[in-house]
């Protein structure tokens, strides 16, 4: 026993001398030599939680295996606003379908009566649509409409809690390439009877304690980590019903994805970039996954899950080197990864419909670029359709220049 001692006492040494490697590009954190010890350390802790309570915590303590909020009757409701200047409340949704049909339209209640909104409509013959205020995104609403997600002919409101959502649009778009206006009436209605998944609750533990040992620990570093926590929950449906382009009305229907997120602080500055991908396969599987980067924070944390008969799994591993994609700041157009979720690993090909982009900035200064891109996909061979959602730090400020 003693000279077993001895030897772990020599190993233990050794590590402690061993130089962490420098983060990638100066950003990404890599494994460093305690980084298997800390991945247990937080490993244990979200199991403990998960044990330790079962309900909702609240938004303050939710997180790493809590949730903030189990009352459906309550958790679709648009959320009071905290007195932070970047306090958030925000809903999206986005997919196609296989006639290539794709929609992203959002809203994002900010302090001020400010909602941030996204609005991006592609039609075969047609193109891609936009709402005509982009590439800026803030709506001013007035005193009702701040009470939801309603604002400049966007209106968003739940109706029965996990089940159904009114989605609708009048007014304006404007061709991106054309740059012809139409006018449009969106009436759409949201449907699901799927079960959701909550981020806060619902993450596999073992991938969260992968994303927080990357990364240097102090007192400073898991105060940040808890100012910067959004709660987050997501749910596949489909919209159905009729869009109505300068008088042609037509009907539609298609496979999205719904997000509702509510938090503290939403401070874009934070965010270095991330690149998000929705789809929906023939055979009816539905995932979102990527990979964000928050330096400070968690600079690599993989994130996501998949509906497969009925049943969400949450990814365990998501190969997707984000540094590798895009990292200079044009998303790359064509290219594949895996992803492992419900121990099962997916082979995952993605291609561009068409070059034609939403583009979008977020916050006061354009902190944040977003790039909304229409994809079709190959997971394990099958085809998929869907979006797929970068974003950028964007540190030149206000422009007006759009790429072409």
């Amino acid at each position: 026993m003693f000279y077993l001692l001895v030897i772990f006492i020599f190993l233990l040494s050794g590590v402690y001398f061993i130089v962490d490697p420098a983060p990638i590009l100066g950003i990404y954190q890599v494994w460093g030599k305690w980084s298997w010890i800390k991945q247990w350390i937080i490993y244990l802790g979200i199991k403990y939680n998960k044990r330790k309570k079962t309900g909702a915590v609240g938004h303050k303590k939710a997180g790493y295996g809590l949730k903030a909020n189990d009352d459906i009757n309550t958790m679709e409701l648009p959320q009071k606003l905290g007195e932070h200047p970047l306090a958030v409340d925000a809903v999206w949704f986005g997919g196609a379908n296989k006639d290539g049909v794709y929609l992203v339209i959002s809203g994002a209640r900010r302090q001020d009566r400010i909602m941030q909104s996204m609005l991006f409509l592609y039609i075969p013959g047609v193109g891609l649509l936009q709402y005509p205020n982009h590439p800026e995104t803030a709506i001013q609403q007035n005193e009702s409409e701040s009470e939801g997600w309603i604002g400049g002919g966007i209106h968003l409101e739940p109706v029965e809690p996990l089940r159904k959502w009114s989605v609708r649009y009048c007014g304006e778009l404007i061709n991106v390439c054309t740059k012809q206006l139409y006018r449009v009436d969106l009436d759409l209605v949201y449907n699901t009877n799927l079960k959701h998944f909550d981020f806060d609750s619902d993450m596999n533990p073992w991938t969260v304690a992968r994303a927080m040992a990357r990364e240097p620990w102090s007192q400073e570093y898991f105060a940040r980590l808890r100012s910067a926590h959004q709660n987050h929950y997501e749910q596949f449906g489909s919209l159905t019903g009729t869009v109505d382009i300068d008088g042609e009305k037509q009907k539609i229907e298609i496979d999205v994805m719904k997000d509702h997120t509510h938090g503290s602080v939403r401070d874009w500055t934070l965010m270095h970039r991330y690149g998000f991908h929705q789809f929906t396969t023939q055979s009816g599987i539905r995932g979102f996954l990527g990979v964000v980067s928050q330096p400070g924070t968690l600079s690599v944390l993989e994130l996501g899950w998949i509906l497969r008969d009925g049943q969400p799994f949450p990814v365990q591993d998501v190969d997707f080197q984000i540094w590798n994609f895009g990292e200079g700041g044009e998303d790359t157009s064509d290219y594949g990864f895996r992803f492992q979720a419900g121990d099962v690993w997916y082979n995952v090909q993605v291609s561009l419909v068409h070059q034609e982009k939403g583009r979008a900035y977020y916050g006061h200064d354009w902190e944040a670029r977003i790039v909304e891109r229409f994809a079709k996909y190959k997971i394990n061979g099958e085809d998929g359709w869907g979006v797929t959602e970068w974003e950028y730090r964007n540190k030149e400020g206000k422009i007006v220049k759009i790429e072409d």
